[in-house]
């Protein structure tokens, strides 16, 4: 089975008729108008959706004498849905490594110059690519002393004691005491790819390093405000990305197209565009007690809006509606 395959076989059965009628047909074979009167379908409803089953494979139909006989394929039907998902993984697999080597090379060419490293990078992750071709330099399970781990890493770095540092904490090279070595449970290939073994602790340094990357990569929620520089009213609000609501609202204003407060257009079309200025008011904090980040973020807006009182003369909020949405908020 190939990609085209899986895909058709999960396309065919993405549709609850379809599943209903498939189900049926494990039952016992029927004819198309028995289907149609099982399910109460128009015969050119199910035989859209045969033609559709049949061109995945999970069905086959038979002509007896003026009838046609739908019956189920089993040798489709009795496959898992890993074999189904992984059966073309090979070429997307492949695929995958080959953009995976690229990103390396990459990276690599921006960072080293003629095998020296210029300067170590601020992302998480090209910075252990860039950690890996260090860690390339130990023989695993040979022990080292610091003065030798010093010689291995200062030809590609001066800063050598931050190096050993982060390969340290990364996990790439094991310390006790004085004596540095490579783990043989790191396997580095050629491309720089480290394969770990699965023992608890590896699996914890993963899943530290994973939630490290997630937080440098998300975006930033918060508070946000629109400022009429003329006479000094604010429109505040709150975003799950205030990177992308400043994009937003900053074309909208360019655009001289406000579609979310009818006051703050009229000023936007009397003041004009150069007028009104976007500014982040503040950003949610770390959850430290568990709680829900959209809650946490309705909280940090009403806090910001019984602060600033942005209604009226004042701003281009509702009160009414800041008292509806504290009121939501009370227990």
């Amino acid at each position: 089975m190939n990609a085209d395959q899986s895909i058709s076989i999960m396309k065919a059965l993405a549709d609850k008729s379809r599943l209903a009628i498939v189900n049926s047909l494990l039952e016992q074979p029927q004819y198309v108008e028995e289907i149609a009167r099982r399910h109460a379908l128009a015969p050119s409803t199910v035989s859209f959706h045969l033609k559709k089953l049949e061109k995945a494979g999970v069905i086959s139909s038979r002509k007896e004498q003026y009838y046609v006989v739908v019956e189920v394929n089993d040798e489709i039907l009795e496959r898992t849905l890993r074999e189904i998902v992984t059966s073309s993984a090979s070429t997307s697999r492949d695929l995958q490594d080959q953009r995976m080597q690229s990103f390396h090379r990459k990276v690599l060419a921006s960072f080293f110059k003629e095998g020296v490293l210029e300067k170590l990078p601020a992302q998480h992750k090209k910075r252990l690519i860039v950690l890996e071709q260090f860690a390339l330099r130990f023989e695993p399970g040979r022990r080292y002393s610091e003065t030798e781990v010093t010689n291995l890493i200062r030809p590609l770095y001066d800063d050598y004691c931050t190096i050993r540092r982060l390969l340290v904490d990364e996990g790439l090279i094991c310390r006790e005491a004085d004596q540095y070595w490579r783990d043989m449970q790191h396997q580095i290939t050629e491309n720089g790819v480290i394969m770990e073994s699965s023992t608890p602790q590896r699996s914890q340094d993963k899943r530290a390093r994973l939630k490290r990357e997630y937080k440098e990569s998300r975006p930033a929620m918060g508070i946000f405000q629109i400022r009429n520089k003329v006479n000094g009213k604010v429109y505040l609000g709150s975003s799950n990305n205030l990177d992308a609501e400043r994009k937003s609202r900053q074309f909208q204003i360019k655009m001289g197209k406000i579609v979310f407060n009818r006051e703050l257009q009229n000023d936007l079309v009397q003041f004009g565009a150069d007028q009104f200025e976007f500014s982040v008011l503040d950003t949610l904090r770390e959850e430290g007690n568990g709680e829900n980040p959209q809650r946490a973020l309705q909280k940090l807006k009403l806090q910001w809006l019984d602060e600033l009182q942005p209604f009226g003369e004042k701003g281009y909020n509702s009160r009414k509606g800041f008292e509806r949405e504290k009121n939501s908020l009370t227990p």
